[in-house]
């Protein structure tokens, strides 16, 4: 079999993907969802793995299950790329308006990351790119590799699994075949989400943190003795940052800050 589309799960219906997905999909492939719900409960990562050792398919194509597909020729350019490459990136998309006010913080987010990280930059920047949102990797690369199953809590999977591929010197093909993504949460949902990605990337080591931002800025911080100084407004404006956060009109900058401050706080958890 030449491709398996594997799509995790956890209590969200993607049976609008699957359709989608179907409708262009070859004869020699086939789709496997994974639902990771109680009492499964396996984590993110091992879910992946998971579908990985039961697909069939000579090539892995990874969806996230709050995906939507864009273009009907999308399935055809990655089996058109995967001549090229073992690993390739398809890239995220976003809704063209915000689907409700309180994803705002989200949505507000995931526009300026789309902004940022254009075909071109994610091109000069591989690793840094990478997101496991939406890609299409060699079975067997991928088998020797997986996710890495300690972290069962959300977020960072994929900066790991980026730099394993970056240690190996496997290339990562990034083209212009975007999913867009639906599964906005609300603003205290994602605050939440956001500060348990955070502190699972403050107990990774060092080496491990390098292609993601707020741990580089971090650093920079620490080499200018600031990171006191970040902990201490953070600590004192925390209440004011998640009343904008949490609010009709949240600001990026200041969420970047938030995002900051909470790390470097748990920095300092961390190296006791």
């Amino acid at each position: 079999m030449k491709l398996s589309i594997l799509i995790p799960t956890y209590n969200y219906d993607c049976s609008q993907l699957v359709q989608q997905l179907q409708q262009q999909l070859p004869e020699d492939a086939e789709i496997i969802v994974g639902d990771d719900s109680p009492p499964h409960n396996l984590g993110r990562a091992a879910r992946r793995n998971a579908l990985a050792r039961e697909a069939k398919g000579e090539w892995l194509l990874f969806i996230d299950a709050d995906a939507q597909v864009r273009s009907s020729h999308f399935i055809a350019d990655y089996l058109a790329a995967s001549k090229q490459a073992q690993v390739v990136c398809g890239g995220t998309g976003n809704l063209p308006e915000c689907p409700r006010a309180k994803a705002r913080l989200r949505y507000d987010y995931e526009v300026k990351a789309e902004k940022r990280l254009t075909l071109e930059h994610r091109q000069k920047h591989p690793y840094i790119g990478f997101t496991t949102f939406n890609f299409l990797i060699e079975r067997n690369l991928f088998l020797s590799i997986l996710f890495d199953e300690r972290l069962k809590d959300y977020g960072h999977e994929d900066t790991l699994f980026g730099l394993e591929l970056k240690k190996r010197g496997i290339n990562i093909l990034h083209i212009d075949n975007k999913l867009t993504h639906l599964g906005l949460e609300d603003a205290d949902e994602y605050l939440q989400k956001t500060e348990v990605a955070l502190r699972s990337l403050a107990f990774m080591p060092l080496e491990q943190q390098e292609n993601v931002r707020v741990s580089a800025l971090a650093q920079r911080l620490k080499r200018f003795c600031l990171q006191g100084f970040v902990r201490f407004v953070f600590k004192i404006c925390k209440p004011l940052l998640r009343l904008n956060l949490l609010g009709k009109h949240p600001n990026q900058t200041l969420f970047a800050f938030y995002k900051l401050g909470y790390f470097v706080s748990q920095n300092q958890k961390v190296q006791g």
